[in-house]
């Protein structure tokens, strides 16, 4: 991530009025609860599946209508998107189910309260207040000021696959029956969890106090010892999903979205953005970030090394970084990196050398 997007027309901003202003039809993401909303507490936490973390309420579109609504239809609304559309949504990040954020403002824009946010665990240098946190706005009606004790003998586990569906009740996770689910989480989604109660089912409970079901399969606790090829099989997961600028969650990655995220899932928590994942090896970590080393040439990189690029326009040396992947070893002795590239291009495994940017080195936040 590296630019802004463009500002709504009036007219566009007045269709959207009335479109957020409509009953949304979308899947429930979120067990079927009444938390209290935020109306801005300074501490709130995500209350859908996922909540994409937008530049500014006025550059919020018509068509984003569905990714504004609790319940979220991420699916819907990535659906309904042209690849022009795509492009430029303006979004700054997303935040996934539960997350923690740190509310310092509010206003009211297009029939809606939105809040201006701070989301916990994902280091910026933008965060001058050293909460290893990232700005951005998201809907009121999207937080939650509520966050329950988890019960006694649960333990944390993330999701562990792209996207995972909760139900409402555990023969309903047991049987995989649409009828009873409650939502689709993405990767890495935390939650408190306890065994059963049918064999091959595990409870989650959300912040909200709500339970949802899962298959015991489709969630683990993050690995105590992790290495360069955990980096790597983790990524290869998601070959093939289509790229989504701001993207953090297992419906759409942009490149630093989907470094970041696979390293967090790991227990690892480095920088948002391409830039600062790179500025990491080089001493400049921000608060919240695991510290990495600088690698330069491309004969020293080891498994899950983030490679790092600068755009091949122009005729400067600077090291600029635009675009980040996943150093993924050698095919026919070529290095290789998994990247989620640019709208309109899956996450994909390639040669360094093919992909029309300038390398510029790698961090290496893992030493095995």
């Amino acid at each position: 991530m590296y630019s802004a997007k463009t500002v709504l027309t009036t007219t566009a901003a007045a269709l959207l009025a009335l479109t957020l202003a409509s009953p949304a039809t979308a899947v429930p993401d979120a067990p079927a609860a009444a938390p209290r909303p935020c109306d801005a507490a300074p501490t709130c936490y995500v209350d859908v599946a996922v909540a994409q973390v937008w530049v500014s309420p006025e550059q919020v579109r018509p068509v984003d209508a569905r990714a504004t609504t609790n319940p979220a239809d991420v699916r819907g609304w990535l659906a309904g998107m042209s690849l022009d559309e795509r492009r430029d949504v303006a979004g700054e990040t997303q935040a996934l189910h539960g997350i923690r954020v740190t509310v310092d403002r509010s206003e009211w824009h297009g029939g809606l309260r939105w809040d201006h946010v701070w989301v916990h665990g994902q280091p910026t240098p933008r965060d001058q207040a050293g909460r290893g946190a990232y700005p951005g706005w998201i809907p009121d009606r999207q937080l939650t000021s509520e966050h329950r004790r988890p019960p006694a003998g649960t333990h944390e586990e993330r999701v562990d696959r792209p996207t995972a569906r909760g139900f409402a009740t555990a023969r309903a996770a047991l049987d995989g029956r649409g009828a009873g689910q409650v939502g689709e989480y993405s990767y890495n989604t935390s939650f408190p969890v306890e065994a059963g109660p049918l064999p091959g089912v595990v409870t989650a409970h959300s912040p909200s106090g709500g339970r949802v079901f899962f298959r015991a399969g489709d969630l683990a606790r993050v690995p105590s010892v992790r290495s360069g090829a955990d980096v790597v099989a983790a990524a290869r997961a998601f070959l093939g999903l289509p790229y989504l600028w701001s993207g953090t969650s297992g419906f759409g990655y942009d490149c630093s979205g989907l470094t970041s995220q696979v390293y967090s899932a790991l227990g690892v928590t480095i920088p948002r953005d391409a830039e600062p994942q790179f500025d990491a090896g080089g001493g400049q970590v921000p608060a919240g970030s695991a510290a990495g080393v600088r690698i330069t040439g491309t004969e020293d990189l080891r498994l899950g090394d983030i490679v790092a690029f600068r755009p091949a326009t122009g005729t400067g040396t600077g090291t600029e970084v635009t675009h980040v992947g996943i150093y993924s070893g050698t095919r026919n002795g070529e290095p290789m990196m998994i990247n989620s590239p640019r709208t309109g291009d899956p996450v994909r495994e390639e040669p360094i050398g093919s992909t029309g940017r300038v390398y510029v080195g790698a961090t290496r936040f893992l030493t095995r």
